[in-house]
């Protein structure tokens, strides 16, 4: 078994009692004020400044589950979101987006324009002040938007009875928009369980993999956009965030209960314990 001090612990820089607090009270955590003001002075999705909105946080801002949480989403602009405690759903995503974007080509014969995320600092909209992100491709001739995402093919029958999660057709939808083009598709492939282990070996010609194209609402786009501008302003100017939901913010709030080092690498070690974050270890 490894050594204790070989788990390399996620870094952080801000921590409960410094840059924040927590109101265990009002179930809410307040922003240090000088540090609100440091936030403020830049441009939102510059360094120093609070984060741009993208597509993938429209769920959370806007409450679309009961799963879907403002105070997430708030502690992401604010620079205070937790790691990912398990990348395996993260990292299949990552491998198999250009094998899937590679078998889309050859369906419908032509290129598709991709969007590396290094190149464009993964942010493509950076004339847009409040709104940011990366469409994964664009159909030129078509001008159609590609959305991919992966997902367990255990619920290809969910996404079969009902519809693409609404979270990714706004994501989508906003990227559309935001480009000027009047349709998107979502791509999905559905993987198996053994697949997260190893997607680099993935073999997406044996794998179903399904598209759902759609129609940009651009009067439903514009309420989303001017929904999510409203509750940016709101909690940016006031740097109290939305009150948290003990159910689906638990992890969140511990994460934010550290005033220290020490108190977070001990949280830590205690989830990867517990199975709840994977840990990585020191060569």
């Amino acid at each position: 078994m490894k050594e204790k001090n070989s788990i390399i612990i996620p870094k952080r820089n801000y921590y409960n009692g410094k840059e924040y607090r927590l109101d265990f009270e009002n179930q809410v955590f307040i922003v240090n004020p000088e540090f609100l003001k440091k936030l403020q002075s830049h441009k939102p999705g510059t360094f120093g400044g609070f984060r741009k909105m993208t597509g993938s946080a429209l769920g959370d801002i806007m409450q679309l589950t009961n799963f879907n949480s403002q105070f997430v989403a708030y502690a992401r602009l604010c620079g205070f979101n937790m790691p990912v405690l398990d990348d395996k759903y993260i990292h299949a995503g990552v491998v198999l987006e250009p094998k899937i974007l590679k078998k889309i080509e050859q369906s419908i014969g032509d290129k598709i324009h991709r969007y590396p995320a290094q190149e464009y600092n993964y942010d493509y909209f950076k004339e847009n002040y409040l709104f940011g992100g990366l469409p994964d491709g664009f159909w030129e001739k078509k001008k159609m938007i590609f959305e991919i995402k992966t997902a367990n093919e255990k619920k290809l029958e969910q996404w079969n009875e009902y519809g693409v999660n609404l979270g990714y057709i706004k994501q989508a939808q906003l990227y559309a928009y935001l480009m000027g083009v009047k349709s998107f598709s979502i791509v999905a492939c559905f993987l198996k369980d053994e697949d997260y282990a190893n997607p680099d070996n993935v073999d997406i010609s044996k794998r179903i993999v399904k598209n759902w194209n759609m129609i940009v609402n651009e009067a439903q786009v514009r309420d989303d956009m001017e929904a999510c501008e409203k509750w940016f302003n709101e909690y940016t100017r006031s740097g109290v965030s939305p009150k948290w939901n003990p159910n689906i913010d638990h992890d969140l709030v511990d994460f934010l209960k550290c005033e220290n080092y020490d108190e977070w690498e001990a949280l830590y070690l205690k989830w990867v314990k517990e199975g709840k974050a994977v840990a990585k270890y020191e060569q």
